[in-house]
């Protein structure tokens, strides 16, 4: 590491399962490293996006933009679901929704230096077994 590097990582104790996934002593799973956005062009429904349309819209996000530190600041902690729940995450649903966590907001380095990774830490039993099955 160089002098003036700085290095972003955080240490958790538990049992290691992959390099990128250990299960702490109460047994949730903490998935390291995962990508949560990227920068370039994406697809996405109108209606995702406000517009009133169910078209496929390409969007653009310029890396300025995806590794701001307020875009990173606003993911830290934000609710992990098991697939895109039908309506945001908020206090009237979310024990219905929120299966974990995401921490440690950052962004990739060498082959993922274009996305913004979280370490998510995984609380739902049913979660942390399909992903140990490969989701």
């Amino acid at each position: 590491m160089l002098k003036n590097e700085v290095q972003n990582m955080i240490t958790y104790y538990g049992y290691t399962i992959s390099p990128n996934q250990l299960e702490t002593g109460e047994g949730f799973l903490i998935c390291r490293n995962v990508p949560i956005a990227r920068t370039g062009e994406q697809d996405y429904l109108g209606t995702e996006i406000g517009l009133k349309t169910n078209e496929i819209v390409k969007v653009y996000r310029p890396e300025e933009e995806v590794f701001s530190e307020a875009a990173m600041a606003s993911f830290e902690g934000k609710s992990v679901t098991n697939n895109h729940p039908p309506e945001q995450v908020d206090p009237e649903n979310v024990k219905i929704y929120e299966m974990g966590h995401a921490q440690n907001v950052r962004r990739g380095t060498g082959e993922f230096k274009d996305f913004l990774v979280a370490d998510l830490h995984i609380h739902d039993a049913e979660l942390i077994d399909a992903i140990k099955a490969g989701k």
